[in-house]
């Protein structure tokens, strides 16, 4: 133990400059070689994350694009579902006037063979 005491106070100096040298060097990496990768990597995060918002708009437009067309194709189906409903509207009221008119023509049919049948009778001696 004490040899390694006797040795240390000798080379101090030598220790100290070798330490010295050890820090200068290692904050020449920090500053010369670290730093420029760190704000390398900064810039390309910085760069990934604007590439992202832009590819996120042109998602976000490609929808409201998309979305507008499914909403006018859905507009116009709509209407032309509209204009069919009021076609069979209009055919559903025209079948009941028809049978309306066809009870009449039954009864009218029915009445008509009746005075046959009355005017057969009075004409028969």
């Amino acid at each position: 133990m004490q040899k390694i005491r006797n040795w240390t106070r000798e080379n101090a100096g030598t220790i100290a400059a070798v330490g010295t040298m050890l820090i200068a060097f290692t904050a020449l990496i920090q500053f010369a070689v670290l730093n420029p990768i760190h704000q390398r990597f900064d810039a390309q995060a910085k760069r990934l994350d604007d590439l992202k918002a832009e590819m996120n708009q042109r998602f976000d437009a490609q929808d409201k694009h998309i979305n507008q067309r499914f909403d006018d194709q859905d507009k116009y189906i709509n209407q032309r579902f509209d204009a069919v409903d009021r076609r069979l509207a209009g055919l559903e009221n025209d079948v009941s006037d028809l049978r309306k008119l066809s009870d009449r023509v039954s009864r009218n049919e029915g009445q008509i063979d009746a005075i046959r049948r009355q005017l057969q009778t009075a004409d028969a001696p």
